[in-house]
């Protein structure tokens, strides 16, 4: 005897979805977190002017985004077919089918609103007391960009084979003068129709090109001539013109992006993308992000060197905020010299004296890419005091005292370097790194599939939202079960 086995057999009511899934199952848990959220604004850029046809409910396609991230189905194709073949994606989408064309142009369209959302699940989780804004990490990792390292070019480059696209077009200009002489040509304007015609319009048009050139100089007048130099070294992908060259994190050159994440217990706080392989400038912004989101500050920031700075090591004194941030850049030891008040001077235990020289005010400006334009990012200033010895064998010698940054450094690693302050720093590499493996090797995310800013940060958004409902499920089906 076996258990009746009939594919034809019918049922006499349909089945609801649900009656295959158990009560911790992702779908149904991330089915009902996403019901919980406010989506107003999203609701709002719905018209209620008639259609020929009725759109997709934004929550449904919501839903099938998030699921469609966790389940590393990251090709829009492949996510319209599971929507009629996968059981938990026809659950999620309550069986309709939303074809490819129509998920992506949601994503673009509507992924502004992605940025809201995040900030919703973060305050859930600390509702539920996952997180609480106490001790956050700071780390970043390299993802490429969908671009090839081959269509990279530097500005003079570029220039070059724009030069040579249109040398042959004037060839076969030429060409087609000897062939078809002057022709019927009733429908070009008659200053067109030959090719002196076509030279005076082609310099018209690079007089005003020349002209809207020195506006833009103008406007860009505080990138001094280091800068351009700078700029015109920096390589711009012609697939993706707002990702960067830059050494990737298996050592190899490639095409891509930045991404920060500032994390607690393993969940993401905040994110940003940025296209420098720079980090010591990322601290600043993301926090500043951080604050206008929470309308707070964490209270203890974990950091590795790469965000060693004046500027960073000064802003989280001025906020009150705990750095855990070593530093790679050592302070004079002041401890080795003697101050005279008297006749400004200091002398080391050599009996070598140090006699004032003068004091240091550099302003460093610091610019960088993004869209469309090169922006001026951080000006930095350093403040520091000169001292040269007298001795004639130690003629050269100089020492810079920079009583800021020695002060800052101090307080950070009286903290850094206690027995509590170790403790702490050595939960940094698991509360972020674990992160970054959890995106690249479980959900399989190494190149965004996305290109320019404005989409990459929609994707990158998605990506950790994924992750941070992945958290939460975690957490709530321990409850259930």
């Amino acid at each position: 005897m076996f258990i009746e086995y009939n594919q034809n057999q019918t049922y006499l009511l349909p089945q609801n979805f649900k009656e295959f899934l158990w009560e911790w199952h992702q779908a149904l848990i991330l089915s009902e977190l996403v019901d919980e959220l406010d989506l107003e604004d999203l609701l709002n850029e719905y018209t209620d002017e008639s259609r020929w046809r009725p759109a997709y409910h934004p929550r449904m396609m919501l839903k099938v985004l998030f699921y469609w991230y966790m389940n590393q189905t990251f090709s829009s194709r492949k996510l319209a077919n599971k929507l009629m073949s996968d059981l938990w994606f026809m659950f999620i989408a309550w069986n309709n089918k939303p074809d490819f064309r129509t998920i992506n142009r949601f994503r673009k369209e509507k992924g502004k609103i992605l940025e809201n959302i995040f900030v919703q699940v973060v305050l859930k989780a600390k509702e539920l007391w996952m997180i609480q804004f106490w001790t956050v990490s700071l780390d970043w990792t390299k993802i490429y960009a969908n671009a090839s390292k081959d269509k990279s070019y530097t500005i003079e480059k570029l220039e070059t084979k724009i030069g040579k696209l249109f040398d042959e077009a004037e060839r076969i200009d030429e060409i087609e003068d000897s062939l078809h002489g002057e022709g019927d040509w009733s429908d070009i304007p008659e200053e067109l129709r030959t090719k002196k015609g076509r030279a005076k319009r082609k310099k018209e048009i690079e007089a005003k090109k020349d002209a809207l050139q020195i506006k833009k100089e103008a406007v860009n007048k505080w990138i001094d001539r280091k800068e351009e130099q700078w700029i015109k070294q920096e390589r711009i992908n012609l697939t993706d013109q707002d990702s960067r060259l830059m050494m990737m994190k298996k050592k190899d050159w490639g095409v891509g992006y930045n991404p920060q994440n500032l994390t607690e217990n393993q969940f993401i706080l905040e994110t940003t993308v940025p296209n420098s392989a720079e980090d010591t400038w990322e601290l600043v912004p993301i926090l500043d992000k951080f604050h206008k989101n929470y309308g707070e500050l964490p209270d203890k920031q974990l950091a590795d060197a790469g965000y060693a700075s004046e500027e960073n090591y000064q802003y989280m004194e001025d906020n009150k905020i705990e750095s855990y941030v070593p530093h790679q850049k050592t302070s004079l030891n002041m401890d080795d010299y003697t101050y005279d008040e008297k006749n400004n001077s200091y002398q080391d235990k050599e009996g070598n004296t140090y006699k004032f020289k003068q004091n240091i005010r550099k302003k460093k400006k610091w610019v960088k890419w993004r869209p469309k334009k090169w922006v001026k990012l951080k000006e930095e200033e350093i403040k520091a005091t000169q001292y040269i010895t007298t001795l004639a064998d130690w003629k050269n010698k100089i020492i810079t005292v920079n009583k800021t940054w020695k002060a800052l450094c101090k307080k950070n690693d009286e903290r850094l370097y206690s027995k509590e302050g170790r403790e702490k720093y050595k939960k940094r590499s698991g509360c972020v790194e674990n992160v970054f493996w959890n995106i690249k090797m479980n959900f399989w995310f190494t190149r965004f599939l996305l290109r320019w800013f404005e989409w990459v940060e929609i994707e990158r958004n998605l990506i950790c939202l994924a992750h941070n409902f992945q958290k939460i499920i975690g957490y709530r089906a321990k409850q259930v079960a």
